[in-house]
């Protein structure tokens, strides 16, 4: 960089830089009360500690303008640190870049009230300008890179921190007191209803639309936390939230945040149930009732199977009756909607249901034996008889 030029050759600027680093507490004076003055987020720092930092980071520039030399490995770091320290006090990139814009303006303005006190000449003041502009763009370089990767840095904890507050209510791991900090911290109501909800990480159809609910579209309020649990996406959203997907995703009952690790659990279950029965979209005890109940209690079901459908034997008649009864229950147990859905006539309909009551001894038309009925053929659907 034409920083590096010698030295020698420019007396005048050696002179003039030498000056102002002389006075340099006094500059940075200067700078920090215009930064304060103009953003909130200077304001807010302690002024003693921002005025030594911005004397040291002055300083070094001006030792290298003085010098003629390029900011050393010891500078860059320096306003690296710089960076990184601004970004953990909460300065955004932005209301650095603007210091650091103050800081060039109210250097220039010294150099040219400077200039007068040890007369140096336009050309020479000019070459110090171009000199300083250089330096503060490769500083720039050195504190926007410390400034990036701490914001990073800051983001993933923020997200490692909402997640394992996430995997805490879904888990119930958390206390009353953890759960009331969680929420003030996360922008919960801690009275309102939420339901848990799982999905499995290759539905990118159920994937996307949990991301669109969590980033708070089309409102930008928070609804809700996500977190991932035994390789699939885990979460919970607010009860009032609607999604709309073409992928599966399993939903609890809505719960207040300290019951979320039931809702999950049936989250959980409802998932489960309805990638066996083959179904899409969102997945709760609306849509698939007592099914989870017959998915998980594998030896009632098949014992309920061998009672009610075995006696029909196998084959296509079996199969017939079986899809006439199922549809029987499915339009309240009525006769002529039955025919209809079948296009079949309405005698036919009551042949098949009085042949499955003759072979299994069962009364359709009793709750108790339609439920055990019901549950039987749901299971026979997904455990087919050798």
């Amino acid at each position: 960089m034409t920083v590096a030029r010698d030295a020698s050759r420019s007396p005048a600027k050696r002179r003039l830089a030498a000056h102002v680093l002389g006075h340099s507490e006094l500059l940075a004076g200067r700078v920090v009360a215009r930064a304060r003055a103009e953003m909130p987020a200077y304001a807010a720092l302690p002024t003693a500690s921002t005025v030594t930092a911005t004397i040291g980071i002055l300083s070094r520039l001006l030792t290298a303008l003085r010098d003629g030399s390029p900011l050393g490995a010891d500078d860059l770091r320096a306003i690296r640190e710089f960076g990184e320290t601004r970004a953990r006090q909460g300065v955004s990139l932005a209301e650095v870049q603007n210091g650091w814009r103050i800081a060039v303006r109210e250097l220039l303005d010294d150099f040219t009230e400077s200039g007068k006190t040890v007369r140096v000449g336009a050309r020479a003041m000019l070459e110090l300008t171009h000199d300083l502009l250089e330096i503060v763009d490769e500083a720039a370089a050195h504190y926007t890179g410390g400034h990036r990767d701490v914001e990073i840095e800051l983001a993933q904890h923020d997200q490692d921190q909402r997640a394992e507050y996430a995997r805490g209510l879904l888990l119930g791991g958390l206390g009353p007191a953890d759960i009331h900090i969680g929420a003030q911290n996360y922008g919960l109501d801690v009275e309102g209803s939420y339901r848990a909800f799982r999905a499995r990480p290759d539905d990118h159809a159920a994937d996307a639309a949990l991301r669109r609910v969590l980033r708070g579209e089309p409102a930008r309020a928070l609804r809700g936390l996500a977190t991932v649990i035994d390789g699939d996406v885990t979460g919970f959203l607010s009860a009032a939230c609607p999604v709309e997907t073409t992928g599966l995703i399993g939903f609890g009952p809505p719960v207040r945040l300290g019951e979320l690790d039931r809702s999950f659990r049936l989250a959980s279950r409802m998932l489960a149930t309805a990638q066996v029965y083959g179904r899409t979209g969102a997945a709760d005890l609306t849509t698939l009732g007592v099914l989870p109940a017959v998915v998980a209690d594998t030896d009632l079901s098949e014992e309920l199977a061998r009672r009610y459908l075995d006696p029909l034997g196998t084959g296509e008649q079996a199969r017939t009756v079986i899809d006439t009864v199922e549809r029987f229950f499915d339009l309240g147990m009525r006769v002529e909607a039955t025919a209809d859905a079948l296009i079949v006539h309405q005698n036919t309909v009551r042949y098949r249901l009085s042949r499955f009551e003759e072979l299994t001894g069962a009364d359709l038309r009793t709750p108790h034996s339609a439920v055990q009925i019901w549950w039987a053929i749901q299971h026979r659907r997904t455990h087919p008889r050798p």
